[in-house]
Formats: structure tokens, sequence, C-alpha cells
């Protein structure tokens, strides 16, 4: 608050009542002889009255004067404090921010170009991916959650137990190998083979295998002893060597299959599965219920859960790493349709204009059921200020302007007691 100006009152009281006091003594001293300073002096005794009035008043608003009686009529503000705050409701809820006033405020605002403009901005399209962010980040907190795991093991099972996959899977598997689409796989099993067969534990696999045949075999006869045993002992007969020649030829098999389609043995499989998908897409019972043995092994899988609760878990993982950093193709994603869905609306005039209505009659409708609680969040904030604060609130607003009353009370005051004084003594 501006103390000069809080003062404007106190002084316009001060300065009629040193008038009052001066010109009287200087009168009553006769210093003053003429009888026209009594119309000086009418002034500011009229002046000092008003002054003191004004005072009263604006001070029995705010504070309680101590004169008997009369007192019962001062600090206004907090003896009326109910009778006020039910005005200000009354007043802000009926008259301010009547549901009629909202309407009519409401109904010549633009909201989806006024959003749209406001989206335009850089650091609004950053402010709104990051609330899409947050809002996926909540959503994939729990996702995996053993709940969760469950609801979506259980919409599977009821999914497989239903679908009818038999036909589309064989046109699938057909088309897939006539576009060579399964090449890719191919080649990852053979690698996989290949490291397979050179691990020193398929050796050691391989040759433990072979003794037991060489051995199995000696047992079968006599002769096939003696053979074995000679073989054997003149080198003939080397079980490593054996082993490391099967392996020599599976791996030529692998390099080979590694690089031609048309290999013997890819041919052969792709046949079988080609001939496979003809009888799917066929309806052959046989193989529909190969198929079907093969969904219910999947639904009453007990692993079934793990491997879902797994795959949840390692999808949080990767969508938690994809919110948090900021060069990901999320954000590039999320940049683009938030433009392409801004230019669109932009254009979309119509679509404006329905979602201008829609929240405009959302709004009404929300204000109409609602309404009451405007006037309650006045009364609460009222409510929850003591006299001293609601006082002092008041006066800070007001204050200043009050003091101005006091002054005008002053000034008019010893006006009026002028005129008086001048009609008095030339016309009376």
């Amino acid at each position: 608050m501006n103390k000069s100006k809080n003062l404007i009152g106190r002084n316009s009281l001060i300065i009629s009542i040193l008038g009052l006091i001066t010109v009287q003594v200087l009168i009553y001293t006769g210093y003053l002889k003429n009888e026209y300073w009594r119309i000086l002096l009418s002034g500011f005794e009229a002046a000092t009255i008003g002054g003191f009035a004004d005072w009263f008043a604006v001070s029995a608003l705010f504070k309680e004067i101590p004169i008997p009686v009369i007192k019962r009529h001062t600090n206004i503000i907090v003896r009326n404090r109910l009778k006020l705050t039910n005005s200000v409701v009354d007043l802000v809820t009926n008259k301010w921010l009547s549901p009629a006033i909202i309407k009519e405020k409401i109904s010549d605002i633009h909201i989806v170009k006024n959003i749209l403009k406001t989206l335009k901005e850089p650091h609004h399209k950053i402010k709104v991916i990051g609330f899409i962010k947050e809002i996926m980040t909540r959503v994939i907190s729990n996702i995996d959650n053993p709940e969760v795991s469950e609801l979506i093991q259980t919409i599977l099972k009821n999914q497989l137990k239903s679908a009818v996959i038999s036909a589309p899977l064989g046109q699938w598997l057909k088309k897939s190998l006539a576009n060579g689409d399964h090449n890719p796989l191919w080649k990852m099993m053979l690698v996989s083979a290949e490291r397979t067969i050179n691990n020193p534990e398929t050796q050691k696999t391989l040759t433990n295998i072979v003794d037991k045949q060489m051995n199995d075999y000696k047992d079968e006869g006599f002769f096939k002893k003696l053979f074995v045993g000679v073989g054997e002992g003149v080198g003939a007969i080397d079980n490593q060597s054996i082993v490391d020649k099967i392996i020599h030829s599976i791996n030529s098999i692998i390099q080979e299959a590694k690089v031609n389609p048309e290999h013997t043995l890819r041919k052969k499989v792709d046949d079988n599965i080609i001939e496979f998908a003809g009888k799917l897409i066929d309806r052959d019972k046989e193989s529909i219920k190969i198929i079907h043995d093969l969904q219910d092994k999947l639904i009453n899988n007990a692993d079934t859960n793990s491997i879902t609760q797994s795959i949840l878990t390692n999808l949080k993982a990767s969508i938690t790493i994809l919110i948090q950093e900021d060069s990901t193709p999320l954000n590039k994603f999320l940049n683009q349709n938030i433009d392409k869905l801004l230019n669109e609306l932009n254009i979309d005039k119509t679509t404006q204009k329905n979602i201008d209505n829609w929240i405009k009659d959302t709004i009404e409708k929300l204000v109409m059921k609602y309404h009451h609680e405007i006037g309650e969040m006045v009364r609460l904030s009222l409510s929850k200020l003591n006299d001293f604060e609601l006082v002092s609130q008041i006066e800070e607003k007001v204050g200043n302007d009050l003091q101005f009353i006091r002054l005008n009370g002053a000034v008019v005051g010893g006006f009026v007691g002028l005129i008086i004084s001048f009609t008095r003594i030339f016309f009376l």
C-alpha cells in the first residue's frame, strides 16, 4: 500500500485542526480584528467537523471505537462478517459468475483455434510430448505385474481356443516359402547348427556314441570282436577319426546349404513344409489335428505364464528406455504425428467447430452441475481468514480510497462552512 496516500486523511484533519486553533487564537488575541476572518474560522470549524466525522465513519468500518453506546455500531466488517460473506457469495455466483454470464463469456471463444496456435510453439509441443510420455510411463509401470500377465494369458488362451488358424497358417507358409521369406531363418538355423556341431561338447558326445556303438558291435559275437580288435590294433579303426570325418561331412553339408537355396537338404525340408501347408489349406484332418494339438499344448503349457511375464518385463524395459531418452524413434513418431494432427485439424474448420461446441456444451453442463461450488469456494476462502486477516485484506484493497473520503470530508466540510458563514454575514 502507498504510505504517502495513507497519510492524506490524517494530514487533512491535522491541517483543519491547526487552522481552527490558529485562527481562533489570533482572533481571540485581537490580532485578527476584521469580521471577515470569522468566515475563515467557520470554514476551519466545518472542515474539522467533517474530517472527524469521516475519520469516525472510516475507522468504524475496520475497528471498534471505544465510545459508550456508539461502539456497538463500530467494527462493522467484523460484526457483519456473516452478512458480508453471504453478500459476496451472492454477488460472485449470481452476478459476476452466474451461469448466464459464463455462457456468454465462452460463447465467442475459439477454443480449438487458440489451442492449435499455442501448440505450434516448440516449447509447448515439448510439454505435450512430455505429458504423453508421463501417461505412457504410468500405463507401463504396472504392465509386468503378475495380475496383468495372468489377464493377458487368459485372453490369449481364449483367443487360441476359438481361433481357426490352420487354413490361414497354410496360406502364410506357402506364400512365405514361395517368396523366399524363410531364407534368413534357414541361414540362422544353419549357423546355429554349425556352432553346435563344432562345439567340444558335441564332439565329446559323438565320440561317446561311436565308442558305445563299437562296444555294442563287439558284443554281438566272437568274430566281430576279433575283427574290430585287430582293426583297432593295426590302426585301421580309429574312433576319433570316425568322429572327425562325421563332423567334417556335416560341416560340408551345412556350408553347401548356407550358400545354395536349392540344396537337397533345404529343398527336401521346404517341399515337406509346402506339402503340409497344402494339406492345411485343403483342410486335411490329420494336418489340422497337428495344429489343434499344438494349440492345446500352447494353451495348457505350464511355462506360458512365465514366458508372458518375461515378455512383459522386457517390453516394459524397452519402452522405459524409449521414453527416458530424447533421441529415440518414439520421439520422432510423436513429433510427426502431433504435427500431422495439428495440420489436419487446422485445415478442418468443421471439426474445429464441432470440438468447440462439444467443449462449450461440456463446460456449460459442468457449470450448471457444480455452479454452487464457486460460492462454496468463496465462502471457504473467507472462512479461513480470522477477523484481523479479513479486515487487513479489505483495508489493503480499499484503504487508499477511504483516505480520500476523509480528505473530501474535510475539504467539502470546510467549503460548506465558508458558504454558510459568508451567507450569514452578508445576507442575514
